[in-house]
């Protein structure tokens, strides 16, 4: 089966305009939430599922903005639930397009916010105060030339990436495995790091759905080791998120309800395509580095072929792109022999 996206929902991303609230299952409902500044991905999907019990059970609130907190609550007010009736709030990865609305949520709701422990340990250390600050520091030795990287610096701040935190902290913590206590439903953790370390998947045994979160996208690539903290893991992101992949591949997936883009069927079918992106973007960058072996890093990502054009990645798109062809390095000299 190729990837089969639900139409509404496609339409409306193919058309870039805002879909409406819409129910993907039965007692699931997607709510887009728009993202800050101006990005190819355009909105978050916060997905409200409903009990047997009539509560309601948030995954992932989006980017805090008043204009959000509005259309969340309208969200609401279309299925018949007020904000009292969020029981639990899960978070699939820390980022603040995934968490930002968590704090507000919290206090409407008296809800825990659930995430994964390595997540629960990056917001608590601090490290997730910003990803790009700690990509900024090493563009020097990945070779940026210093007039990128004072452009790059500027570009960051007018965009408020440089030093935009994130302030949650998660009140429970999950392990992969666990269902989740959501009567009438079997929803089960799957751990899913690459995205970032803490990345979750979470997987509806009956009705064999799975909510990926950035893990699985049905148009475009998440990026890798895109994480807030280190990790406890020496292993390369990208080996990492193979492995990942490779877990999902065992479940018996119907229906896929993503972070962005739309639902889909075609688990098998996406990750076989997603797995043979990277698998040719490392080619390219092995190609690269043989045709110049003391290239930079910064160098060899100004040759590499991105969807958007090299010349079109500004801020933080120009930033995670040269930290993306650093991890295909890293991973490329952990298999000389390929």
């Amino acid at each position: 089966m190729s990837v089969q996206p639900n139409h509404s929902q496609f339409e409306a991303w193919t058309g870039h305009h805002l879909p409406d609230t819409l129910q993907v299952e039965e007692g699931v409902w997607a709510a887009p939430l728009p993202l800050k500044g101006d990005q190819y991905v355009r909105h978050t999907y916060t997905y409200l599922v409903l009990d047997d019990q009539g509560a309601v059970h948030v995954i992932d609130p989006g980017w805090d903005t008043a204009d959000n907190r509005a259309r969340l609550e309208s969200s609401f007010g279309q299925i018949g639930k007020s904000l009292t009736d969020v029981k639990t709030i899960v978070a699939t990865h820390l980022h603040p397009d995934h968490t930002g609305l968590a704090p507000w949520l919290k206090e409407q709701s008296g809800a825990p916010l659930l995430m994964h422990r390595a997540e629960a340990e990056a917001a608590e250390s601090g490290a997730s105060l910003s990803i790009a600050v700690g990509f900024f520091r090493r563009l020097r030795s990945w070779g940026a030339p210093w007039a990128d990287r004072t452009k790059l610096y500027t570009e960051l701040w007018r965009q408020r990436q440089l030093g935009e935190g994130v302030s949650v902290r998660a009140d429970v913590r999950v392990e992969t495995d666990e269902v989740l206590d959501i009567p009438g439903r079997r929803l089960r953790v799957v751990h899913t790091p690459g995205h970032t370390e803490g990345s979750i998947c979470l997987y509806d045994e009956d009705t064999r759905s799975l909510f990926s979160g950035d893990t699985l996208l049905p148009m475009v690539h998440p990026g890798i080791g895109l994480s807030a903290g280190t990790g406890s893991s020496r292993q390369n992101p990208l080996e990492r998120y193979f492995d990942s992949l490779d877990a999902l591949t065992r479940l018996d997936v119907d229906l896929v309800h993503p972070g962005h883009g739309y639902s889909f069927q075609g688990l098998l079918d996406r990750i076989e395509e997603t797995v043979g992106h990277h698998r040719r973007r490392s080619d390219e960058v092995r190609s690269i580095m043989r045709a110049e072996p003391d290239t930079t890093v910064w160098r060899v990502a100004e040759k590499v072929h991105w969807t958007a054009g090299w010349d079109h990645l500004h801020g933080y798109l120009r930033l995670s792109a040269v930290a993306q062809t650093a991890m295909h390095i890293d991973y490329l000299r952990g298999r000389p022999s390929e």
